[in-house]
């Protein structure tokens, strides 16, 4: 078993809040997670074509001309799902807003 898999996924308490408008910080949170999500699959693509290709094996083309199994399309729903459920557990969490840091400098005077 993955020992990433077992870390949990939240901190303990409310998470800060950077914005004043309610929702904001978790569509912010939201758009973060996507992004890391995407570029994570897109450099993984990447080298698992490229790799393939130093092998000989033309990835990239079976990868355009692939077409789903009914298994394939259970387990691609699945794995969305577990996605989504990834994506939208910040919706489920407690911001609070941030207190003003004291030492920090005042940039409008």
């Amino acid at each position: 078993m993955n020992p990433m898999t077992e870390l949990p996924l939240d901190a303990a308490g409310r998470r800060p809040a950077f914005f004043s408008q309610d929702g904001v910080d978790q569509l912010a949170s939201m758009v973060l997670e996507l992004a890391t999500e995407l570029w994570t699959i897109k450099e993984r693509l990447y080298v698992l074509e490229s790799a393939a290709e130093q092998h000989g094996l033309p990835l990239r083309a079976a990868i355009e001309g692939w077409a789903p199994t009914a298994a394939d399309e259970s387990e691609l729903a699945s794995q969305r799902a577990a996605l989504l459920g990834n994506l939208f557990r910040t919706l489920c969490r407690d911001h609070r807003p941030v207190e003003a840091n004291p030492l920090a400098t005042d940039l409008t005077a």
